[in-house]
């Protein structure tokens, strides 16, 4: 297989979890490929229309599109799209449109819906 092909194999195996629980205690558990997230210029939305998300969360709570999830020049970020329970970092609010770092381990907070971010591999995203 050629550097290419091993280069663009890496990036299909690796990626990452947002994983948690909505307000009723469901499991709700999204990945993100480092593919997906390289196409996605302007980020990833995440929320609770599929019509107008990237990744849909099923929670009453979850604004239709609520968050923002992209990568930049300085790692992965996140940015609250104005949503009406807002977005909690690490217990922080976050301030509509203004973006912020996120780093494996970070906490969001989407209406009642709590995620855990983390780094995960091919055996994950399959």
């Amino acid at each position: 297989m050629s550097d290419y092909h091993n280069r663009l194999n890496a990036d299909l195996e690796t990626g990452w979890c947002l994983e948690g629980s909505d307000g009723d205690d469901n499991r709700v558990r999204l990945l993100i490929g480092d593919t997906q997230l390289g196409r996605a210029t302007l980020g990833l939305t995440l929320g609770r229309h599929g019509a107008l998300c990237d990744l849909v969360v099923e929670d009453p709570t979850v604004s239709r599109r609520h968050l923002r999830i992209g990568r930049g020049s300085e790692g992965l970020f996140a940015e609250d799209t104005n949503s009406l329970n807002g977005t909690l970092l690490d217990g922080a609010r976050l301030r509509p449109f203004e973006p912020v770092k996120l780093y494996e381990g970070a906490q969001l907070t989407l209406g009642a819906t709590i995620l855990t971010l983390s780094r995960v591999a091919e055996s994950a995203l399959a």
